[in-house]
């Protein structure tokens, strides 16, 4: 048996190892006489948290010099306040609005607070436009509609006149009515408002939420949204032409920046399926369009006739790269290829026009425009998937660098700062966003190190070449130890769902279990949380997947979750895409295998073990259980603090909550 290591033998073992990588690590010095000293803080509190003040002071010196700042600092620290404390007066005094964007409705909330609290404390005016999706915000009946779907639908409504939430907002001439501007001025009154409560005042008034708030945005200090307001290419521009701005008037703080990557290239991806080709063909004969439908079932044809694969690898994925050539002179074959976009964007209209809420004819003409842009950073690939009730086939336009459309945002803006807890390594972000010469900062968490262990156990692990029932038995084994020596709600994250069910049904625990299913709903997600929640004081275990549905922007404070076990590390399946993305981050920043493939497992990994401990109260164990995390490239990527390796997990965790208990009592 391997003896624990002291946390200074793990620190020393870190600095040896990562001595050539310290440029991820170890925060740049930046000489104090560039930051403007007579910029007054709006710091919303009456002091700051241990190591906040360095975050101030850095955020300071980047956003009055109009400099990118990717800042990696943990849960706790006090991220929000720290920026808008920044940002704000600086957006006052020099006439520039704050963009706050995040993926999280919790964060919403939360920024908002912080803008209350500033405008209570230092007593100044204040005003916030936060916006959600525009459909969300809908008070028609949109729950079938996705994506250019609801904008066609709610265009072809405002343009027959058909709205009533938008005409008691803006007249025929797009001004806004006598009711709309009293309204609005109760709305700047109130100061900022959560999105939900700016909807109860205008849904009180019969009118349309979005563009109340998007009235209320032409004014305010600060503007709170997703990441698509800025960062799809479509979406800005619309909101950048209602907001009569630019790229120079903006000040951008981004947030759980560590999604940013992901989800500006699911922006820039389209995708065509066999499904929607199916359903176009019907709805162009519900408009009595004979021809296109023949097109349709031609192309539907000619998906089929493209889907040969070869099995040749060990995953057998049914899957090949389509030139781009290639698939336009097989719709040539059928049609013009522009003449074809055309005739299914009449069906569209004609569909929407006719009262429908949705056009698959719409979707495919979007994919064709789309399919005709640039081959250099994305990759195309036709392939068989498994739906629900039968398999399809689907042809991917799949972007896969973010920085397309990032980097062009952020060389733009008057300065930016980008955070996240998880924003590591920096280098790995700073390069995908375009920003190769941003400040990177790493700060140390603010909580007391005496209320976490964290443990690798290096004995098992889910390789693909190492998994078998007797490796999963050991997995079970050492999970129902830490079970056993936790009191409390535990967590397991697993790779996938099969290693899950797999490896789950052999653990041993008397506590009751809770097992995640596959796209849960957000009722479905809270009532199984709550129910897993009330569990805190006799002890819970729940079986979940890393990167899924409670492997992060959920919080578990307090009691609600003493230990987190994360088994395996969630690699990608190394499908065309994946391999592509390597290839394509090799020629670029000769880092294909770290930034395509190990960081973005590591992250998940650390984003899991992220539920356990969210404030400086919050006691528990982080167990991270397979042997590669104690390899140097995966062991350098995890948080520090008091990170042992050990064999003898559950002695050292028993010993934990045994001392935490005892402190308690005294």
């Amino acid at each position: 048996m391997d003896e624990p290591k002291t946390e200074e033998q793990v620190a020393k073992n870190i600095n040896d190892q990562d001595a050539s990588q310290t440029e991820e690590y170890v925060p740049e010095d930046i000489p104090n006489s560039h930051i403007e000293e007579d910029l007054e803080l709006l710091f919303p509190h009456d002091s700051m948290r241990k190591g906040q003040d360095q975050l101030v002071e850095d955020i300071k010196e980047a956003l009055t010099n109009r400099k990118v700042i990717l800042a990696h600092a943990p849960t706790g620290l006090g991220k929000t306040a720290s920026a808008l404390s920044v940002a704000v007066p600086l957006a006052k005094r020099d006439k520039k609005k704050v963009f706050f964007l995040t993926n999280r409705h919790t964060q919403h909330k939360i920024a908002i607070d912080t803008l209350k609290d500033i405008r209570k404390k230092h007593g100044i005016n204040l005003t916030c436009a936060d916006l959600i999706g525009k459909k969300t915000m809908c008070n028609q009946e949109t729950a079938n509609l996705f994506g250019n779907e609801f904008n066609e639908f709610c265009k072809t409504l405002v343009e027959k006149g058909n709205c009533g939430y938008y005409s008691k907002v803006k007249d025929k001439k797009g001004s806004k009515t006598v009711e709309a501007k009293y309204l609005l001025d109760k709305i700047k009154a109130a100061g900022p408002l959560h999105n939900e409560e700016l909807q109860v005042m205008a849904i009180k008034e019969d009118m349309c939420s979005y563009e109340m708030a998007v009235e209320l945005a032409k004014k305010a200090d600060v503007f709170i949204g997703d990441y698509y307001y800025l960062f799809n290419p479509n979406v800005r521009q619309a909101l950048l032409k209602k907001l009569d701005i630019s790229y120079e008037d903006i000040i951008l703080i981004l947030d759980e920046a560590h999604n940013v990557p992901n989800r500006i290239s699911d922006m820039l991806s389209e995708s065509l399926t066999t499904n929607m080709i199916r359903n176009a063909a019907n709805e162009a004969t519900k408009m009595y369009a004979d021809e296109l439908y023949t097109k349709l079932t031609n192309l539907h044809e000619t998906m089929n006739k493209m889907a040969v694969f070869k099995s040749d690898n060990k995953f057998a994925s049914k899957e090949k790269r389509i030139e781009k050539q290639a698939f336009i002179r097989n719709i040539n074959a059928i049609a013009d290829y522009d003449e074809f976009i055309e005739e299914l964007e009449d069906v569209a209209e004609k569909t929407i026009k006719a009262g429908a809420k949705r056009s698959y004819c719409s979707g495919i003409a979007w994919f064709l425009e789309m399919w005709k842009g640039d081959s250099i950073g994305f990759s195309r690939i036709l392939k068989e998937v498994q739906g629900k009730i039968s398999n399809y086939i689907e042809l991917e336009y799949a972007c896969l660098d973010p920085s397309i459309v990032a980097k062009e945002v952020l060389d733009g803006i008057c300065g930016a700062v980008i955070m996240s807890g998880t924003l590591n390594p920096l280098r790995m972000y700073a390069d995908l966003l375009g920003t190769p010469e941003a400040t990177l900062k790493k700060y140390p968490s603010p909580f007391p190190i005496q209320n976490r262990r964290s443990i690798i156990i290096p004995e098992t692990s889910t390789k693909y070449n190492m998994r078998s029932d007797k490796m999963y038995e050991k997995i079970a084994y050492n999970c129902s130890k830490i079970i056993k020596a936790t009191p409390g709600n535990i967590a397991l994250f697993f790779p996938s769902y099969k290693l899950r069910d797999d490896i789950a049904n052999k653990v041993l625990t008397t506590k009751k279990v809770f097992v995640e299913q596959r796209n849960m709903s957000k009722e479905e997600k809270e009532v199984f949380l709550n129910d897993y929640k009330s569990y805190a004081s006799t002890g819970a275990v729940l079986y979940g997947v890393t990167g899924a549905n409670f492997a992060e922007g959920v919080d578990f404070p307090g009691n609600l979750l003493m230990g987190v076990i994360i088994i395996g590390i969630p690699l990608a399946r190394p499908d065309l895409k994946t391999q592509d993305t390597i290839e394509y981050y090799d020629q670029k920043f000769k880092r294909g295998w770290d930034y395509a493939y190990t960081f973005p497992a590591i992250n998940k990994c650390i984003q899991s073990a992220g539920r356990c401990i969210r404030s400086e109260t919050d006691r528990g164990i982080i167990i991270y259980l397979d042997e590669r995390f104690s390899w140097q490239k995966y062991h350098s990527c995890l948080p520090r603090e008091g990170l042992m390796v050990s064999r003898q997990a559950d002695v050292l965790v028993t010993k934990f909550f045994n001392n935490n208990n005892k402190n308690n009592n005294q």
